[in-house]
């Protein structure tokens, strides 16, 4: 850690927002939109899926969180990281750390733009820091009369190091990454059936149009559907699971203000948006039935030789078919881009996915949990 490090906390209204602004005129001085957007409670961070009493909190008012205050970092002048304390609705017992640290947002490239390893070296010093800000944030939750404190994060991440540094508890695992490793030699498992694959025909055409209502239902079906199986946890915890690095280890980054996932009901301009989003190279392919009609969607996205793979499928979709719709889509990859090395999947809470997952081979490496500190 630097010599000079100092923590302050501030429980004045907007502490957060004001910081979000520092870090923003940080990462771009010349950025002209606001950031984050203009609002008087605290949005529902990526942290708060970590314990089911929480995830079972008043669902009518589920993105509203309050802000009881926010632990500050800085090395002399320079603002290092923050840490919000959100207590979720009806809860009066347990407190949520949403953390930001300027290192993770300087790093991360514009959307649509990916750097390689060498422009965005890790920070020597994230582990450290993170422990910093949740040792100083769990003794503020404790003033504050909370008797918890939760996040979550990979078990590989430094906020999940941060975990075993403060002797924090699991509380229970909130999804996966898996790693199918050489995809040059790779070769799919006997016995997958013959699936239907076709590339996503985008940019989506304007308008409303029969073809691609057919996503809209998809994805507001896998929404719902994903919903009513995490109690109520809306789907911001996919887009807040991190992106792997070459050595297969998550590195947890958070951006206030930037959620690319629209909130339900999916419309034809979210659904374009998220797979620009998510596969802007547009490695985008639709699983079909044997009728032609869409089943699911794999979009893969290529990072540093990596191919990190998002699912769409509702519930009931068989593995044995997910797992030959991606081997497919591995078979698309080794053709277009003959230097992507490995294949990351996401899976949250998702049976079929997870299935699919062990009959490619991929190993699991790293574990999304929840984690507890009592105070």
């Amino acid at each position: 850690m630097p010599a000079a490090i100092t923590v302050e906390f501030d429980s004045a209204a907007g502490a957060d927002e004001l910081l979000a602004q520092e870090l923003a005129g940080l990462v771009d001085p010349h950025r002209s939109e606001e950031w984050p957007p203009a609002s008087t409670t605290a949005r529902r961070p990526a942290e708060a899926e970590s314990p089911p009493a929480i995830a079972r909190a008043d669902s009518a008012r589920a993105d509203t969180f309050a802000c009881r205050g926010v632990v500050i970092v800085r090395s002399g002048r320079e603002l290092l990281g923050w840490a919000r304390l959100l207590q979720p609705p009806g809860e009066s017992a347990a407190v949520v750390f949403d953390h930001t640290l300027a290192t993770g947002v300087r790093r991360r490239p514009p959307a649509g733009r990916h750097a390689t390893h060498e422009d965005t070296p890790e920070p020597p010093c994230e582990v450290e820091l993170l422990t910093l800000l949740l040792r100083h944030a769990a003794a503020h939750a404790k003033e504050l009369g909370f008797a918890t404190i939760n996040w979550s994060g990979p078990d590989t991440s430094p906020v999940g190091r941060a975990a075993d540094a403060l002797g924090a508890r699991v509380d229970g695992e909130l999804g996966r990454h898996w790693t199918v490793p050489d995809l040059k030699a790779w070769s799919p498992p006997p016995g997958l059936p013959p699936v239907l694959l076709r590339e996503t025909p985008r940019p989506f055409p304007p308008g409303p149009h029969p073809a691609v209502e057919r996503y809209v239902r998809l994805y507001n079906t896998v929404h719902a559907q994903h919903d009513r199986r995490t109690g109520g946890v809306p789907r911001d915890l996919v887009d807040a699971l991190p992106e792997c690095d070459e050595a297969g280890t998550a590195a947890a980054r958070s951006c206030p203000g930037d959620h690319a996932v629209p909130e339900p009901p999916w419309d034809a301009t979210g659904v374009d948006a998220y797979l620009a989003h998510r596969a802007p190279q547009g490695h985008v392919l639709d699983l079909l039935g044997a009728d032609g009609s869409l089943t699911a969607q794999l979009a893969a996205d290529l990072i540093d030789g990596r191919a990190l793979l998002e699912v769409a499928a509702p519930l009931d979709t068989p593995p044995t078919e997910l797992a030959a719709g991606i081997a497919g889509l591995i078979a698309h990859l080794r053709t277009v881009s003959a230097d992507t090395a490995d294949l990351d999947i996401r899976e949250i809470a998702d049976p079929p996915l997870r299935r699919a997952a062990e009959l490619l081979g991929a190993r699991i490496t790293s574990r999304w949990q929840a984690y507890a500190l009592t105070l």
